[in-house]
């Protein structure tokens, strides 16, 4: 009868693989989550280190957005009151990638969508994403872009000095 019992593993070591296995799995989703490397390939306390800097990270990155969100609302508030036909050009770079938000006239034959992509694309940025939405006389425009060589970037002056002649001296 011990030879049996010797063979079944036991009840706390079971529960314990258990453990070690569920572990393994909430830490390899957390390092999925935030874009790190599997932790297996360092020590536990590293890996909880820079899990922690990059929460910081994306904390910090959503407050910068919601700052600007509030930012672009305040204008658009402003605007309005004013009786003030809104158009707006806002480029911005973060994380070494392009943010193009403008808002333009749909009166506006020289901001169509294919004239902002190649500007943008003139200036040596890679379109990643795009969205136009068109809200009565309006068109939102929100385009995220990456440079086409990492060595290279993108001119964000001339990019911003281009789409503003596009859509104000049309």
């Amino acid at each position: 009868m011990t030879g049996r019992s010797s063979s079944l593993p036991r009840k706390p070591a079971a529960s314990e693989r258990q453990r070690r296995d569920r572990m393994k799995h909430l830490y390899s989703t957390l390092a999925s989550f935030l874009h790190l490397q599997p932790y297996e390939r360092m020590p536990l306390p590293e890996f909880l280190d820079r899990a922690a800097n990059a929460l910081m990270h994306w904390k910090e990155r959503v407050e910068r957005l919601k700052a600007r969100k509030e930012e672009l609302e305040s204008e658009l508030r402003y605007a309005s009151n004013n009786g003030q036909s809104l158009q707006l050009v806002r480029v911005t770079e973060i994380d070494s990638k392009l943010e193009v938000n403008l808002i333009i006239s749909a009166n506006n034959k020289k901001a169509e969508a294919f004239h902002v992509l190649s500007v943008i694309e003139q200036g040596g940025a890679e379109i990643t994403n795009s969205s136009f939405c068109t809200v009565g006389q309006l068109i939102y425009c929100t385009i995220h872009a990456q440079a086409f060589q990492a060595r290279v970037g993108f001119d964000v002056a001339l990019i911003e000095s281009r789409l503003l002649e596009l859509v104000y001296l049309s």
